[in-house]
C-alpha cells in the first residue's frame, strides 16, 4: 500500500466526505493558499474540503482537479472512497436534505443541523444517496449557516410563517459559514463580530450584508466565580481548564487574543484543544464541571453560570445577490422587518434589536 492509499484509508474513517485533495496538494508541493488561488476559492473553503466537512460543487471540483493535474474521479470518486474503507460490514448512513442554491441542487447532511427536520434521503459512506422523497422544487427550502443561537429562532419563524418554505439552520463557525457560502452550500451565512470583521470576511464578493441583532460575547465561568476569574488577567494567575470553540470561530479568536495579550502559549492552557460544537455546549461544559472557563454568546448563558462580558458584537447576515430572490431568503429578509419577530428575538437573547434589518454602511466590494 502506497503513501496516498495509507492517507486515504485513514481519512475515510474520520471524514464525512473523504477525498484526496490534501495528499495530492502536498505531493504537488503546493500550500493551501496557492491551491485555493488557482481554484478560485478561499483557503478557508479549501480547508473545509480537505477536512471532508463539505462536498464541493462541480465547478470547484473541476478547478481543483485541473490545478492538481488529475481528474475529479481521482479526487472524489465514491467507489474509490469505498475501496479505502473495506470490510466495514454495514455502512454508516446519514440523513440528508436537498435544496436549490443559485440554480444548483445541493444535498447537505442533517448531522450538522441545529434542529430536527425531515430528510429527503440517506447517504452512505461511499457518497451514494438513497432518495426517500422526490425533490420537485415546490418547497422553497433555505439553508442558514452560522453559530448564533438566533438562527434557530429565525428558521423556526420561517417554518411557522410560510407553508411553502422550509428553513434549516446548519451549525458552522464564522469562517466556515463564509466558506460554505463560497462553495454554494448555503443560501445565507451568519457571522458575528465588528464591522471590520465582517468586511474582511466578505471583501471582494458580490454579497450584501444586513444586521440581525446586537449582542455580547463573554467569558462563561461557574456560578459565583469560585476561582475569581478576571477578564483582563486570568490565564496566568488562575491557570483554568478551558473549553474552546473550533478554528474559525469568533469565540476562539477572542481566546487567542486574550492569550497573546497575557503572553501565554496555548500549550500552557489545559483544555485548549477541547472543542465545543456550539455556544450552548461551552456553557454546559462549564456548568457541569467539565471546564473552568470558556467564551460563549450571552444568549447561550444559563443561571448555572456567570457571564462576564468581553465586547459587544453584531450578528450579520451575509447573502449572495444571486440568492436574494429565493423565496426562502425573501421570507428571512421580511422577518427582519417584523415587529413580532423582533420582540421574540429580544426576549430570546438578550439581543438588542434596534439594528435588526437596518440598511447599514457595511458593504462588500467587488474585486476589479
Amino acid at each position: 500500500m502506497g503513501y496516498l492509499e495509507i492517507i486515504l484509508s485513514r481519512q475515510a474513517i474520520r471524514m464525512k466526505f473523504p477525498n484526496a485533495v490534501r495528499p495530492l496538494r502536498e505531493m504537488a508541493g503546493l500550500n493551501r493558499s496557492e491551491l485555493a488561488r488557482r481554484a478560485g476559492i478561499t483557503p478557508q473553503a479549501l480547508g473545509l474540503i480537505e477536512q471532508g466537512k463539505v462536498s464541493p460543487s462541480t465547478h470547484v471540483a473541476l478547478r481543483l482537479a485541473k490545478a492538481l493535474g488529475t481528474t475529479v474521479e481521482s479526487l472524489f470518486d465514491p467507489e474509490q472512497k469505498a475501496a479505502h474503507n473495506p470490510g466495514a460490514g454495514s455502512l454508516r448512513t446519514e440523513r440528508v436534505a436537498l435544496a436549490e442554491i443559485a440554480g444548483v441542487r445541493v444535498a447537505r447532511s442533517l448531522e450538522d443541523s441545529a434542529q430536527p427536520v425531515p430528510s429527503d434521503g440517506l447517504r452512505d459512506e461511499r457518497g451514494c444517496t438513497d432518495w426517500m422523497t422526490t425533490f420537485d422544487g415546490s418547497m422553497a427550502r433555505v439553508f442558514l449557516s452560522g453559530c448564533d443561537p438566533a438562527l434557530s429562532l429565525l428558521a423556526a419563524w420561517v417554518n411557522r410563517r410560510c407553508r411553502a418554505c422550509e428553513a434549516i439552520h446548519f451549525l458552522s463557525t464564522n469562517e466556515g459559514a463564509i466558506a460554505e457560502l463560497e462553495l454554494g452550500q448555503t443560501h445565507l451565512a451568519s457571522v458575528h463580530g465588528t464591522s471590520d470583521d465582517v468586511r474582511s470576511l466578505a471583501n471582494g464578493k458580490d454579497w450584501f450584508i444586513l444586521p440581525l441583532a446586537r449582542s455580547r460575547m463573554g467569558w462563561v465561568v461557574p456560578r459565583h466565580n469560585p476561582k475569581r476569574w478576571m477578564v483582563e488577567a486570568g490565564f496566568r494567575e488562575a491557570r483554568p481548564r478551558i473549553v474552546n470553540r473550533p478554528c474559525g470561530a469568533g469565540a476562539r479568536a477572542l481566546v487567542d487574543e486574550a492569550l497573546r495579550r497575557e503572553g501565554v502559549s496555548p500549550d500552557e492552557i489545559a483544555g485548549y484543544d477541547v472543542e465545543a460544537k456550539t455556544h450552548h455546549e461551552v456553557v454546559q461544559a462549564v456548568a457541569f464541571g467539565g471546564a473552568d472557563v470558556g467564551i460563549a454568546h450571552e444568549a447561550a448563558a444559563t443561571p448555572e453560570v456567570a457571564f462576564l462580558p468581553i465586547r459587544e458584537e453584531i450578528t450579520w447576515l451575509v447573502v449572495p445577490r444571486a440568492s436574494a430572490s429565493h423565496p426562502g431568503v425573501q421570507q428571512v429578509l421580511d422577518l427582519l422587518q417584523s415587529d413580532r419577530f423582533r420582540r421574540d428575538l429580544a426576549a430570546f437573547g438578550p439581543y438588542d434589536v434596534a439594528v435588526t434589518g437596518a440598511r447599514m454602511s457595511v458593504q462588500s466590494k467587488r474585486r476589479t
